[in-house]
């Protein structure tokens, strides 16, 4: 059984009359990169904030490592964060910079700073000045200041936002490797889910405050992947006549849809199949869509 790193129940934030988050559920497991996705406004940073104790919830529950309530103070010291750009002084080096950091966090062992650096590839400009950082610099800078606690779960806000490609590559490699070399967990916000998509391998997808979908990055695969979807009276049926035809590349979808991924099958051979079978088609149409298309077909559907 996967261990549990963080997982909320009804988690609710109101300012006034403004809802800023539903009665949000989600899990992460340890080892995940899991992906905040949604527009700005929402609740993104709202859920990252409660959970780092920068914002207070309104109703709901949350667990960090299975502990809640008054057990979670030690529990926060294991989080590195990026909610807010941290202020750095543009005329310090990198490494004077996180030295400052280092000794308001009660840090001792400055050995940390030169790890950090060496953990986002940052060792060979520690002593360049942080006004002649580049953005994509800048924000790995961010990511070594998270990292010098030795967190076991990093919160990352927006952290590819205003980069160009080959910032954006430099970070999700940074991330990729974390992950993997550090078994480091991963909460990564972003507006931009086909960016998103190529680090996570997990999602949660968000509309004013409200969940639209918790979904992995196959099931996601799944939902935009091209084929010929059906509907049609007895799925069940359907399915049967599909393997003794020899078609297997299917899944059937709530029960109710039919997709079938096998490029080689056309729609008129599918068609004739069921209907010879007994099986009454009502609707069969070529399906698949773009990560884009995906998230406002969901968004589509809440405002419909």
């Amino acid at each position: 059984m996967r261990e549990t790193v963080l997982q909320t129940k009804g988690l609710s934030k109101s300012y006034g009359s403004f809802q800023a988050l539903d009665h949000v559920d989600l899990t992460i497991y340890k080892g995940d990169i899991y992906g905040l996705i949604g527009r700005n406004g929402a609740g993104k940073t709202t859920i990252m904030k409660i959970v780092t104790g920068l914002a207070e919830k309104s109703g709901g529950e949350f667990t960090l490592f299975s502990k809640r309530g008054e057990e979670l103070g030690n529990e926060k010291r294991r989080i590195g964060c990026l909610i807010e750009n941290p202020a750095f002084f543009s005329g310090l080096t990198a490494r004077q910079n996180l030295m400052y950091y280092a000794i308001q966090k009660g840090i001792t062992d400055k050995s940390q700073i030169d790890k950090a650096l060496e953990m986002v590839h940052l060792s060979d400009v520690g002593n360049k000045k942080y006004r002649k950082f580049s953005l994509g610099m800048k924000q790995r800078l961010g990511i070594a200041l998270a990292l010098m606690d030795h967190p076991d779960f990093m919160i990352l806000d927006e952290p590819i936002n205003g980069l160009d490609p080959i910032g954006i590559k430099e970070l999700r490699d940074t991330f990729q490797r974390l992950n993997a070399e550090e078994e480091i967990t991963f909460l990564i916000s972003s507006h931009i889910l086909s960016e998103l998509y190529m680090t996570a391998n997990r999602f949660l997808i968000l509309d004013r405050g409200r969940v639209l979908k918790e979904l992995t990055k196959e099931e996601l695969d799944l939902a935009c992947m091209r084929c010929l979807a059906v509907h049609a009276g007895d799925i069940g049926k359907a399915a049967v006549l599909l393997e003794q035809n020899g078609i297997f590349d299917y899944k059937v979808i709530d029960g109710k849809e039919l997709r079938v991924y096998d490029e080689t099958v056309q729609p008129e051979r599918l068609n004739r199949l069921l209907l010879e079978g007994g099986v009454a088609v009502s609707a069969m149409f070529e399906a698949g869509i773009s990560l884009e298309e995906y998230f406002t077909s969901l968004v589509d559907q809440k405002e419909g």
